[in-house]
């Protein structure tokens, strides 16, 4: 295993954003190849304080990756109107970003910064990944044509190194290049009702109390498996008539009722009925006659569908 502490920094002395207020500055670190390397510790710091002729604020993201950082359509401020934000810091294809900001043109304070793993994770052992490359990307969001002067960023990282399966390197690298493709526009999760919210995971919380149970019916007892009074014989029944009730217990029901069903013939049927039964009736009916078996001059046996 190898230890390499990369100290590497952004440094422009201009930079002019476009006419959506977006500017790009990126540097490509060169890593050894047909190795896996897992972050170790990693920092930034705020070397300069950027001067611009500007009324909005300025903001910078700043992002590491195994590969160029491709720019997005989603926003990064609907308010400010600024767009073109950078991929989201749990995504994969991130293995550190803070966002700077806001500057303020007539303020002569370092502003504050938000990062992702936060200081106390990201001195600690986070992410692997086996591209040879590490890209550190400064987006810059701004008024269109905003020219900013004097931009300066200092970054640190401790990489562990260790020499590589060629067949997982392979495939890592594969992989890194696939998720690392830009995303235009990306929404997850799903929006729920407040009103369905609780019911959707327990069901029973919009109808309150304990669910309510059924119950065999005396005259039915005899139709399943017991006896009509203690001093006669338990009663038989066929196989059909168990499966009747074993159909009955298995129905579906809705949030606020019992489970079980309710037949014409036999009464409620509890759910409770099913529980533990032989695979003969669960399974459903056995052939009356198994096809014979045949056997290949080498004794295996031949399968007939």
């Amino acid at each position: 295993m190898t230890l390499h502490e990369l100290r590497e920094t952004i440094e422009q002395d201009r930079v002019q954003l476009d006419g959506n207020g977006f500017g790009i500055v990126q540097k490509q670190i060169t890593l050894p190849a047909n190795q896996l390397h897992q972050v170790l510790e990693v920092d930034f710091f705020q070397d300069t304080l950027p001067e611009y002729q500007g009324i909005t604020p300025l903001f910078i993201e700043l992002m590491v990756t195994p590969y160029p950082v491709i720019y997005s359509n989603m926003k990064f401020s609907t308010p400010l109107a600024y767009s073109s934000r950078g991929p989201m810091a749990g995504s994969d294809t991130l293995l550190f970003k803070t966002t700077i900001g806001p500057y303020l043109g007539s303020d002569n304070a370092f502003p504050v910064f938000r990062q992702f793993p936060n200081e106390s994770v990201g001195a600690t052992p986070t992410f692997s990944f086996y591209t040879p490359y590490v890209y550190v990307t400064a987006f810059l969001h701004g008024e269109p044509a905003l020219v900013v002067d004097g931009m300066g960023l200092s970054f640190y990282m401790a990489i562990n190194s260790r020499k590589a399966n060629l067949t997982s390197y392979g495939l890592g690298v594969m992989r890194e290049r696939s998720v690392a493709q830009g995303i235009t526009l990306m929404n997850q999760g799903r929006t729920i009702p407040p009103s369905r919210n609780v019911g959707q995971v327990f069901p029973m919380w919009q109808y309150g109390g304990i669910r309510p149970e059924r119950m065999l019916r005396g005259n039915a007892i005899a139709d399943f498996f017991l006896p009509y009074t203690p001093n006669e014989t338990e009663a038989m029944t066929s196989t059909a008539n168990l499966r009747t009730f074993i159909k009955g217990a298995r129905s579906m029901s809705a949030f606020d009722e019992a489970f079980g069903s309710l037949d014409v013939a036999k009464g409620n049927i509890p759910d409770w009925v099913r529980f533990n039964l032989s695979r003969g009736l669960v399974a459903g009916p056995i052939r009356a006659q198994m096809p014979p078996l045949k056997y290949a001059d080498n004794g295996n046996t031949l399968m007939f569908a």
